[in-house]
């Protein structure tokens, strides 16, 4: 028996056989042409690209009707590469110039662009590189003529076994005999990550050179939980296993009915429970697990599906439909926040040496006053559907939010001259991410409606560190004395001047930090729906009284470390005394 560490990209418990996955990777030979022959090679192109994208959307089509649409647009975006000028104009380009054979020029220009992906520091670039190498792989299979690869599926249930899987091999596998995944790359992004929290199994990534121990059959377990694997387990460890999935389903089956149940402490302390939203496509989920509303709205995903600017019209339209989905429950929309590590050429923005320090957020908004100005008239026209708030992204100070609301004022006043349906007072707030929000937060109050505090950048500005950098990851550390100070300091500052104050970062979908967030007076936490059931649960055991005693306590810890150490003990004593019925 052997136990290996990887990245725990879903959680959950599995055992089972192994089922390994090999790919067959089309290399093409590359053959000089005759000028004479150029067109016909572009020809050649055009027709395996057109092939392509067929094959591409009978997967979408099974997807949507397997998985639901949300995870149909992991391929659809396949579609966007195909189309993509910068892959047209590469590969038309090796054709003329260099006169070789079709196929050779077009892996040519994917190898190229993968490159410059892989280049970039932002984990989500990287990752597309996958993205990339299936289409070329499809692309060069119809220029041979080939249907779909036809994948070895498990005629049982097991694990699956690979070095990676593409878009197309995990529409391919869907959930038939899947119990979990097993990959030695990815992340948390990676399009397996998304399928085995889409289907609830399992999985766990970037685990480095492992296949050469397993084959298919094999015996394995999955903790996705923690990102251990264990390879031919002893019996004493798949009978844990099996009551560690026993639990979770006991588990799963009691949080369910907390649905319907206020988050209210013993001692009556209430705190709203929103969803983050980046699809509508997320809504239904949200709202099932019991979510009191939008708490984060990112719009800017109207913007990167389409590939496009869409219209005020266009934005009024979807914006109405999500609103009415939340039948009466509140929704607040982060205006657009683009730029730097949010790429789309079609805006404006440019990749730039430092995107987290550059023209982003409402820094970007505020340059493209005309755009700004539309989004904002749209979501005014869509709030007549029902309750509307509207927040922006990445304000360091009093002179932006001013600014920001100045073109509110003109959308409003447009609006009017235009004798269009809108609701014409809507709460504006901000993002509280960066040390000068914090540190101007008293007269940033003063000045909005509510606060929202986006702790990812919070954290990674604070910390001077860059959170899709492998090399500084340690330091992302939610419990850094600065981040629960720069919080509190915020909580502190909103309520002076009668506010409310959120959050709406990945702290809030951090079980454990269910009682730290409601110690530190936290009005509302904006988290995955998937998380909700958990951390409702936490806020209805925890008086306000504890969960203020415990923050005093981790503030008093002199580093991240110590805190986490502590926090980590405190909640294992709480589970001792649950379990022994003295809490």
């Amino acid at each position: 028996m052997k136990s290996f560490a990887g990245v725990a990209a879903s959680p959950g418990y599995a055992y089972g056989p192994a089922h390994r996955l090999g790919q067959n990777i089309i290399v093409p030979e590359r053959c000089v042409v005759a000028n004479t022959e150029v067109p016909q090679q572009i020809e050649r192109f055009k027709s395996a690209v057109d092939l392509a994208k067929q094959q591409i959307e009978k997967l979408v089509e099974r997807l949507n009707l397997e998985l639901g649409p949300g995870e149909a647009d992991i391929l659809s975006a396949q579609l966007l590469i195909l189309e993509d000028e910068m892959v047209w104009d590469a590969t038309l380009a090796v054709i003329r110039l260099e006169r070789i054979n079709a196929e050779a020029a077009f892996a040519r220009a994917v190898g190229d662009i993968a490159a410059r992906f892989l280049e970039m520091e932002n984990e989500t670039f990287r990752e597309r590189v996958n993205d990339l190498h299936d289409v070329e792989q499809r692309v060069l299979r119809a220029f041979q003529g080939s249907e779909e690869v036809s994948l070895d599926l498990p005629a049982v249930p097991s694990i699956i076994v690979a070095t990676n899987l593409t878009p197309s091999d995990t529409a391919t596998l869907g959930r038939t005999n899947v119990l979990g995944f097993l990959m030695e790359e990815g992340g948390n992004t990676s399009h397996v990550a998304i399928l085995a929290r889409s289907i609830g199994v399992p999985a766990v990534v970037g685990l480095k050179s492992f296949l050469g121990i397993v084959d298919s059959a094999d015996p394995i377990a999955v903790d996705g939980n923690t990102g251990i694997f264990i390879a031919d387990p002893d019996n004493e460890t798949i009978n844990e296993f099996r009551r560690l999935q026993a639990d979770a389903l006991v588990k799963c089956e009691k949080l369910a009915s907390l649905r319907d149940l206020d988050p209210i402490t013993p001692d009556g302390h209430r705190i709203r429970l929103m969803a983050n939203i980046e699809l509508p496509v997320e809504v239904d989920e949200a709202l099932a697990r019991g979510a009191e509303g939008i708490g984060l709205l990112r719009t800017e995903y109207l913007y990167f599906q389409h590939n496009n600017i869409p219209t005020e019209d266009e934005q009024t339209s979807i914006y109405s439909d999500l609103i009415k989905t939340m039948a009466g429950k509140p929704v607040i929309f982060r205006t657009l926040d683009v730029g730097g590590d949010k790429v789309s050429d079609y805006l404006g923005a440019k990749r730039e040496y430092n995107p987290f320090l550059g023209w982003r957020g409402i820094r970007f908004s505020l340059a493209n006053r005309s755009l700004f100005r539309n989004q904002l008239k749209a979501i005014c026209r869509a709030a007549v559907a029902g309750p509307v708030k509207i927040m922006f992204p990445m304000i360091s100070g009093v002179q932006e939010l001013r600014q920001a609301k100045e073109i509110y004022l003109e959308a409003v006043a447009e609006l009017e001259s235009e004798g269009k349906d809108f609701h014409h007072d809507l709460d504006l707030g901000i993002m509280v991410e960066t040390p000068s929000a914090v540190l101007v937060a008293d007269l940033l109050a003063a000045e909005c409606d509510f606060f929202s505090i986006g702790s990812n950048d919070l954290i990674q500005y604070t910390l001077a560190m860059d959170r899709g950098n492998a090399r500084v990851s340690y330091l992302y550390q939610p419990l850094h004395p600065s981040i629960l100070r720069a919080i509190k300091t915020t909580v502190e500052a909103a309520h002076r001047a009668g506010i409310w104050v959120g959050l709406c970062g990945e702290m809030g979908s951090e079980t454990r930090l269910a009682e730290v967030l409601l110690g530190l007076g936290l009005d509302e936490i904006s988290l995955h729906g998937a998380a909700l059931p958990k951390v409702k649960q936490v806020i209805r055991w925890t008086t306000l009284e504890e969960a203020e005693a415990l923050v005093e306590k981790l503030m008093n810890a002199a580093t991240a470390e110590e805190a986490n150490q502590w926090l980590a003990q405190y909640i294992q004593d709480r589970k001792d005394k649950r379990q022994n019925k003295e809490y």
